[in-house]
């Protein structure tokens, strides 16, 4: 029968375990150097600072485009090309 002693081995009855402590390592930290630069500040002479213009706005404005309102897109866009399209095939937009 098979574990029951019968063999002629002398028994072990110590066993050389493996060395388990880890190894240590030392590493040392990298310098730190400052490298962020001072934070520059701009001055502005207020003898030749330029302001925003006050009052109404000058560039006329476009009405809103919408169902009730077709205002014409800018001419030689991409838009207005979409428009004569449209108009030159009206089966083709919806």
């Amino acid at each position: 029968m098979a574990g029951c002693g019968g063999d002629d081995e002398p028994a072990r009855t110590t066993r050389e375990l493996p060395d388990l402590a880890l190894p240590t390592i030392t590493q040392t930290a990298p310098r730190v150097t400052d490298t962020t630069a001072a934070p520059t500040t701009t001055t502005v002479d207020p003898a030749t600072e330029t302001l925003p213009e006050e009052g109404p706005s000058t560039t006329p404005q476009q009405p809103e485009d919408s169902p009730e309102n077709d205002a014409p897109p800018p001419g030689d866009s991409p838009a207005e090309r979409f428009e004569e399209y449209c108009n030159e095939n009206p089966g083709a937009c919806g």
